[in-house]
């Protein structure tokens, strides 16, 4: 995740909206789905932010389940209420997927996330501005839009995830 965040940065060294802008993001709610066998887990949520609402999903891989709560672990209660414990998730050492349903994601990131192979989801080709030919990213970088920096913030917050 640390290196979607630096590519967003890195893509558009110009703009501070994306990055500085994600207090303006509120989240509504988190929908937490662990899959314990394949050690993932699985956290969409609803934001808003300008009267717009947006779905972004984070699957995190690698995840480390415990049986019960100790020491270093993190107790989260999934949405069907059970709770479950986990060690805390790095985002520099697991891999993690990633998806959003604005346009920023959508028309800079989503394809090439599925180059970089941390796109969560189907792949959609790759998009061309009419007017401005390779300008809507030119250095072909995956990256996160505001949405998704905010939810990387809450995971961290939680103890979910470790910088």
């Amino acid at each position: 995740m640390k290196g979607l965040y630096d590519g967003s940065v890195e893509a558009f060294p110009n703009t501070t909206r994306r990055q500085h802008s994600t207090d303006t993001v509120r989240v509504e709610g988190l929908r937490w789905v662990p899959f314990e066998g394949v050690g993932t887990l699985f956290v969409k949520a609803l934001v808003r932010n300008e009267d717009r609402k947006n779905e972004p999903i984070i699957l995190l891989k690698g995840v480390r389940y415990r049986q019960g709560p100790s020491g270093g672990v993190v107790t989260v209660r999934a949405s069907n209420g059970r709770e479950f414990h986990m060690e805390s998730s790095s985002f520099a050492d697991d891999d993690a997927l990633v998806r959003c349903t604005c346009q920023d994601f959508r028309w800079r990131f989503c394809h090439w996330n599925g180059v970089d192979r941390s796109l969560f989801g189907r792949d959609r080709r790759r998009y061309e501005a009419r007017l401005r030919p390779g300008s809507s990213n030119p250095d072909e970088l995956p990256g996160m839009c505001k949405h998704l920096m905010k939810m990387a913030k809450i995971l961290r917050e939680s103890g979910v995830v470790r910088a």
